[in-house]
């Protein structure tokens, strides 16, 4: 992300998904070796240094969120959380923000460059906790979005298949794979849906929830979810396709082996007749 000139006394803001899960308290034990300060709670671990400003809170579901830091030290962030991760994703997802201090806690895109600056009035690293939070349930919808989009990809030509042909050139292995893909998309989803609603720091922070419902508006997280529902809707027509495609094939077999037990009784009762 390269920053206008105008911008650059702004400090960035990144968020991260990289892995279906964090260990907590490994990782939260490894910065504190490298003498960092660390601060863990159920669901994200915040991690600060001593020597310069900046903030970062690793989330249970993957993600983790970097303020103040420069790029080379959050590539280095990407290796350390590698030995930590549940399930590493394919392909790390990212979204770039700066920020800067200003009179209140805003976020906006700029007229001029088109990139997403957030405004905060100190430096509390609860108010960035409470915006990285929806900065954090963005990037891991994100990562869900792809997910589903290529599984749409991968099956989207079987329907026309069927249509023209009557079958799907698939053997029945592998329908059972495409129906094992489709199942495991819509269980990551369902399994994480927590983590698109309110998060529980907020029960015990509601002063903090404002700034949270800010940047979920923002990043327009409700309609995005509302899609994704609707893919996955998709996905279980192109689930039904196959079941009924895999029913049929085995109905047809079972006809097909009934039809020659049948032709094989004729044929020995024709023999035993002509033989007396």
């Amino acid at each position: 992300m390269r920053i206008p000139h105008h911008l650059r006394s702004s400090l960035r803001c990144v968020s991260f998904c990289t892995a279906a899960g964090y260990d907590l308290i490994g990782l939260a034990g490894f910065f504190k070796k490298k003498g960092y300060q660390t601060r863990i709670s159920r669901d994200v671990v915040h991690v600060a240094s001593q020597k310069k400003p900046g903030d970062i809170f690793f989330f249970d579901h993957g993600s983790f969120v970097v303020w103040g830091y420069k790029k080379p030290f959050e590539e280095k962030l990407l290796s350390y959380v590698v030995p930590y991760s549940r399930g590493p994703l394919r392909s790390i997802e990212s979204d770039h923000f700066i920020y800067s201090y200003g009179d209140s806690v805003t976020i906006d895109t700029h007229e001029r460059s088109r990139f997403d600056i957030i405004t905060l009035d100190s430096q509390d690293s609860q108010i960035k906790l409470a915006i990285s939070y929806g900065l954090a349930q963005s990037i891991k919808l994100e990562s869900f979005e792809e997910e589903v989009q290529q599984t749409i990809k991968q099956n989207s030509a079987l329907p026309e298949e069927i249509i023209t042909r009557g079958v799907v050139s698939l053997s029945r292995r592998d329908i059972f794979k495409r129906m094992g893909n489709i199942f495991l998309a819509r269980s990551s989803i369902n399994l994480n849906a927590e983590y698109l609603g309110a998060p529980e720091f907020f029960w015990r922070n509601p002063s903090l929830e404002p700034f949270y419902e800010m940047v979920k508006k923002f990043l327009d997280i409700p309609s995005r979810v509302m899609s994704l529902n609707q893919k996955l809707d998709v996905l279980q027509e192109l689930f039904d396709i196959l079941n009924s495609q895999l029913q049929h094939r085995h109905s047809s077999l079972l006809e097909s082996i009934i039809i020659l037990l049948i032709a094989v009784e004729i044929i020995i009762s024709l023999f035993q007749f002509h033989m007396a």
